[in-house]
């Protein structure tokens, strides 16, 4: 989801158009999801680092960089973004070898 401030949801609330906009993001957030879960879930080692973080069986979401006016320094959600990257970076190099 996209940085709204209150102003943004008032707005979409007097065009009618905010209950549209959660629908979209929730559904593109679903898809995000659903794709770093699967490049994750192909590597059986990096399964293994989800268990280990106590995050198996994992839907593929990552905790959002804000949380309540703070960042958030979570080590999970460091550790899950950077299995979700080696992930990636593999999918990327499979690729690539076969071009």
């Amino acid at each position: 989801m996209t940085d709204l401030d209150v102003r943004d949801v008032a707005a979409m609330r007097r065009q009618g158009d905010f209950a549209q906009y959660l629908q979209q993001a929730r559904a593109d957030e679903a898809r995000a999801n659903a794709r770093r879960k699967q490049l994750v879930y192909r590597h059986a080692d990096l399964v293994d680092q989800l268990r280990l973080l106590g995050q198996d069986p994992w839907n593929g979401r990552i905790p959002p960089a804000e949380w309540g006016g703070a960042i958030n320094t979570s080590p999970v959600r460091a550790a899950l973004i950077a299995i979700v990257a080696e992930a990636e970076q593999r999918s990327a190099d499979t690729a690539g070898a076969a071009a």
